[in-house]
């Protein structure tokens, strides 16, 4: 199977492979989600890699955003 992946195709996996494994960790350090949102976060990421990393960091970023808004009131 791996006879005919070039360099550049194993470091796409690997690349992936580490942006998902980083999502996955933070999404189980949030301590302000609830484990129902945890575990579909889990499921979207590991069942669709890139869409579920893209999202999930849009999620993220936007989460941090709100609550920084929310603190300088």
């Amino acid at each position: 199977m791996l006879q005919n992946m070039s360099g550049a195709h194993l470091l796409v996996i690997v690349v992936i492979l580490a942006l998902d494994v980083v999502a996955l960790l933070q999404v189980w350090r949030d301590r302000r989600r609830s484990d129902v949102v945890k575990a579909v976060w889990t499921v979207v990421i590991v069942a669709v890699p890139v869409i579920g990393v893209v999202g999930w960091a849009v999620n993220w970023l936007l989460g941090r955003a709100a609550a920084a808004l929310d603190r300088s009131r």
